[in-house]
């Protein structure tokens, strides 16, 4: 398996939804944030809310048709790939407007070991 992103929005969209996921609890307050962060990208300020989970359902099932998972969650190889990919297609300035969005998003709801693990392979991959 392999990801590939159509675009720097994609890639930075896919980061965020497995920050989300990493404690397997997605909150009202994470919805929110990444709502507002999705309206921020180049190209999505007109968004509708409709439109923004339309195109967050694509970008979590392309994660999950390409990245390998163990009983449903996205493996730590996976996960490594799906950064290493996202590095790759994001700019340096990009890849920092990431971090920070995902330290917040992270903290929407109080950062749990999941996520604080998941925001440390994150820094390491994107250094």
């Amino acid at each position: 398996m392999s990801i590939k992103f159509e675009n720097s929005n994609e890639a930075f969209l896919s980061v965020l939804s497995v920050v989300v996921g990493a404690d397997s609890v997605g909150s009202i307050a994470e919805r929110d944030y990444l709502f507002q962060t999705v309206k921020g990208l180049p190209g999505n300020s007109n968004l509708s809310n409709p439109e923004i989970n339309e195109l967050l359902g694509r970008v979590t099932d392309k994660l999950y048709s390409a990245l390998p998972q163990t009983d449903g969650a996205i493996t730590s190889a996976g996960i490594e790939e799906l950064f290493a990919a996202a590095k790759s297609q994001l700019t340096p300035e990009q890849r920092q407007a990431v971090l920070k969005s995902a330290a917040r998003l992270s903290e929407t709801d109080e950062t749990g070991a999941a996520e604080a693990s998941l925001l440390s392979q994150l820094r390491s991959a994107f250094s």
